[in-house]
């Protein structure tokens, strides 16, 4: 079985390292170099590029709006690879409005391509920071964020 932790280990490393690349796609060339002298290996790589450049699709999820008394039922399959943690932290930052239905789903889907077994509240604030910082107007979601995962207390929520 192949390990997926390698492929959110490269993107964690690409995040903390080269945030500053204007455009991955354009500049994948150079970064799988250095990931490579970092000591990845290239399927590790190329899934991180993968799973990145679908960051910025422009494919909207067709969702339908929910209403204000809608509840977002997590499936056996979604349960498989988010915990209760997650689920609820993913459904707070909905209610506060920093995600939005097609981004919470949007975060949905780019959790379960990584299927990892051990993913926890730490990995998810990651995978969320790098999916709206892939986001046109996401400035102000971004900054919230940002100073939510480096702080260690996690919001109170149900």
């Amino acid at each position: 079985m192949e390990r997926k932790e390698s492929t959110l280990d490269v993107l964690f490393y690409l995040f903390e390292n080269y945030s500053e690349a204007d455009d991955v796609s354009q500049n994948r060339d150079t970064l799988q170099g250095y990931l490579c002298e970092a000591g990845f290996p290239p399927p590790d790589i190329s899934r991180a590029f993968d799973w990145l450049e679908s960051l910025a699709d422009d494919d909207e999820a067709y969702i339908i709006e929910p209403q204000k008394t809608s509840c977002r039922i997590f499936s056996q399959y979604e349960r498989r690879w988010i915990n209760q943690e997650c689920q609820g932290y993913l459904i707070f930052l909905s209610d506060m409005n920093v995600l939005s239905p097609e981004m919470s789903e949007r975060a949905i889907d780019r959790i379960l391509e990584l299927k990892d077994i051990s993913f926890d509240i730490n990995k998810l604030k990651w995978v969320v920071l790098m999916l709206l910082l892939n986001q046109p107007n996401s400035e102000a979601a971004y900054t919230w964020m940002d100073c939510i995962a480096l702080s260690d207390e996690l919001p109170q929520y149900h």
